[in-house]
């Protein structure tokens, strides 16, 4: 708690922060002023997947530099050997340094959230289910993307470097990933298409966009041919599980090992 409670103070006392998350706020509210005309009962699934577009542009960047500033903060000021010492190892301080910049940026958006459903609710017709759904496709993209700037805060030696890292996985996810894909389209057959699928959802955005329209049933599963059937096999939430797992778990303990490598070098 503690933790937590350090890192609180040290994130809000940045203005960086505060401007960034007025501008997702004021993101939020324009988003449901412009889909604030739609019908009563279809408005709110579609609202909230316009949301969700409009926050893959917006969250990664934002976690991105403030889970990696929030490391090299920690160098910079010669407090990450100290907390070291406390806590006996890199990994463990790694962990508790995750709990807590996990459980602000997660706390900070979902308070949002919450506060922008109150008038949501006097427009559209509002389920539950659907907001939760929403609300754990955000969750999941906050994790995976804060853990990677923790990452890239761990084996950056200069703020240089870090700017440079974080805006290449920026274009990376949003953009690369996606060249690459296209690249190896016209290579998918029937045989090898299950292969494909599993790399196009290794990108949590593709896993988490369609974990949301088959949630909010506006994406159906129903009348596919027989390859999409194939590449659309795999459950949504093993993806979802899948995602976690490799961005979360592997990119952790990554950020031990190259963090060991970087100071026996």
């Amino acid at each position: 708690m503690n933790f937590i409670w350090k890192e609180w103070l040290e994130i809000s006392r940045g203005k960086a922060f505060w401007l960034f998350f007025i501008l997702v706020v004021a993101m939020s509210f324009s988003v449901f002023l412009n889909t604030k005309n739609l019908p009563v009962d279809e408005g709110f699934a579609v609202f909230l997947l316009t949301l969700f577009e409009m926050n893959i542009y917006v969250i990664p960047i934002l976690c991105l530099f403030f889970a990696s500033f929030a490391v090299m903060q920690e160098k910079e000021f010669k407090t990450l050997l100290m907390m070291m010492a406390r806590s006996g190892s890199y990994g463990s301080f790694l962990w508790r340094k995750s709990v807590a910049v996990q459980t602000i940026t997660i706390g900070m958006f979902l308070l949002s959230y919450f506060v922008l459903m109150i008038p949501v609710k006097f427009v559209f017709s509002f389920h539950a289910t659907h907001f939760l759904s929403f609300l754990a496709a955000i969750t999941v993209l906050i994790v995976i993307f804060n853990q990677i700037g923790l990452l890239l805060g761990s084996v950056c030696r200069t703020k240089i470097q870090l700017i440079g890292a974080n805006l290449f996985v920026l274009f990376f996810f949003l953009y690369l990933y996606d060249f690459v894909l296209l690249y190896m389209l016209p290579n998918v057959t029937y045989d090898n298409v299950q292969s494909f699928a599993l790399l196009y959802f290794l990108q949590p955005m593709h896993t988490l966009r369609f974990f949301l329209e088959t949630s909010l049933g506006v994406f159906s599963l129903d009348y596919l041919s027989r390859t999409m059937e194939k590449f659309f096999s795999f459950p949504p939430l093993t993806l979802v599980a899948l995602n976690i797992v490799v961005w979360v778990g592997i990119v952790f303990f990554a950020s031990v090992l190259f963090y060991r490598k970087g100071e026996q070098g």
